[in-house]
């Protein structure tokens, strides 16, 4: 019984890094709590962070857990990515200088994604959407593919 609760607030615990920017250890206690029921405290936690071998890292000027990453692309954008806005018609995504043709063809690769084209520049990439109703759907889509967090 005390393996299967330690393996469910594992889970709990990456899952929250995945899908939240959190940046201590007393916010995690309190997301497990809240989203899954599963009380604990910070000495715990801190076990199981270095048991799963999440570190910090700075993204966006914060200083937040990650798993750790294996994968290149993403450690790539996640360094190259300053920001991406969008209004009613177009998604623009703002990199570090030289970084966003890797970024366009990053995204030239998701055909799940519903957009017409990319266009990129030396730091900036203009995305068109397929529909424009949909474009704060769109927006979201390509955060998490982008494993961009707005502040």
């Amino acid at each position: 019984m005390k393996k299967n609760m330690a393996l469910q607030r594992k889970n709990a615990i990456k899952e929250l890094i995945q899908s939240h920017p959190i940046e201590d250890q007393q916010t995690l206690v309190e997301l497990i709590k809240k989203k899954y029921g599963i009380e604990t405290n910070q000495s715990i936690v801190s076990r199981d962070l270095r048991q799963l071998g999440v570190g910090k890292h700075v993204v966006n000027n914060k200083t937040i857990y990650e798993l750790k990453q294996h994968d290149a692309s993403r450690e790539i954008l996640r360094l190259a990515i300053v920001d991406i806005e969008h209004n009613e018609s177009i998604i623009v995504i703002k990199t570090l200088p030289g970084l966003a043709a890797f970024v366009g063809d990053y995204i030239d690769m998701h055909d799940e994604l519903p957009i017409l084209g990319n266009i990129a520049g030396e730091n900036t990439i203009f995305i068109c959407p397929a529909a424009k109703t949909a474009i704060s759907h769109l927006f979201s889509q390509i955060c998490k593919t982008l494993y961009f967090q707005k502040k």
